[in-house]
């Protein structure tokens, strides 16, 4: 295990935690955000983070079983490219990933609807009012 992999376990762990998050939310708990809009946004933001969580976990996976099954039977010098070649790999679809959750969150943001935090709703905030 190299430090490409422990990195990998650590954005595979919060890319989860922000899958979750959006997957999460429900269209009611935005009510100034039109429903279709809503899931339109929730399943590209869910897709991004999806595919990122595979991408982190099966790079361990295959990392991992290429170094304990392969590649003592091969080259040291084919083995150097083999795994910097799952490296790149790896990190080519973090950043694509990357990419594409910049312009979710640029949506979400635009659209009005908050993730990782409190979500106040007009009728709670009538109520809050009152007292």
């Amino acid at each position: 295990m190299d430090v490409f992999d422990i990195v990998a376990v650590m954005l595979g762990i919060f890319f989860t935690i922000r899958k979750l998050d959006a997957q999460s939310r429900r269209p009611e708990e935005f009510a100034h955000v039109q429903p279709q809009a809503f899931l339109a946004w929730q399943r590209r933001e869910v897709g991004v983070y999806a595919l990122a969580v595979w991408g982190c976990f099966l790079k361990v996976f295959v990392d991992l079983g290429f170094t304990f099954f392969v590649a003592e039977h091969l080259e040291p010098g084919l083995v150097r490219i083999i795994g910097a070649t799952i490296d790149l790999s790896w990190l080519a679809l973090v950043l694509v990933s990357l990419v594409r959750a910049t312009s979710t969150r640029k949506e979400r943001q635009r659209l009005g609807i908050v993730l990782g935090g409190l979500v106040v709703s007009e009728r709670d905030k009538q109520r809050s009012d009152d007292e």
